[in-house]
């Protein structure tokens, strides 16, 4: 339902980054990776630097066999990997443990530092994932790659 709802409030914007861009999660999770893939070229033509939408793109095209491709959104998604989110003030972190304290049904997710933790760690495990990769890519193919595309 939520892929349905995300595509008819394209209708109005088809440039929607952020929504093209949820509607290729919410492939992914559903595991129609095709589609995912789909989306995810949608969010690229939109914006060509989003280092999210290179890394699902990669990862899939690589499960797929498609390690061409795969090696260039690889390659895409490095270059434009995100720089470290910054520390979160400890005021607002305090503010988020008294306000959870106060109204724990309404604060009952992670605090902001350990959502903010749980995505560097995502990035890096990607990150760790593309070197080795691009490694293994390189070493099977070496002089076979082509020039990447920008």
């Amino acid at each position: 339902k939520a892929i349905e709802y995300l595509r008819a409030g394209l209708k109005g914007d088809a440039s929607d980054q952020d929504s093209l861009e949820m509607i290729a999660n919410c492939c992914h999770w559903a595991g129609r990776n095709d589609d995912a893939m789909t989306a995810c070229r949608d969010a690229l033509a939109a914006n060509p630097v989003s280092f999210d939408m290179h890394a699902m793109l990669a990862q899939l095209l690589a499960e797929k066999g498609e390690h061409e491709d795969a090696a260039i959104h690889a390659r895409k998604g490095l270059e434009s990997y995100p720089e470290p989110l910054p520390e979160i003030p400890r005021i607002i972190i305090s503010a988020f443990k008294v306000l959870s304290r106060i109204m724990p049904r309404l604060f009952s997710a992670a605090s902001p530092d350990e959502a903010l933790r749980r995505v560097e760690a995502t990035r890096a495990e990607w990150f760790d994932w593309a070197k080795r990769y691009l490694s293994w890519y390189d070493l099977t193919y070496g002089d076979k790659v082509k020039p990447i595309e920008h």
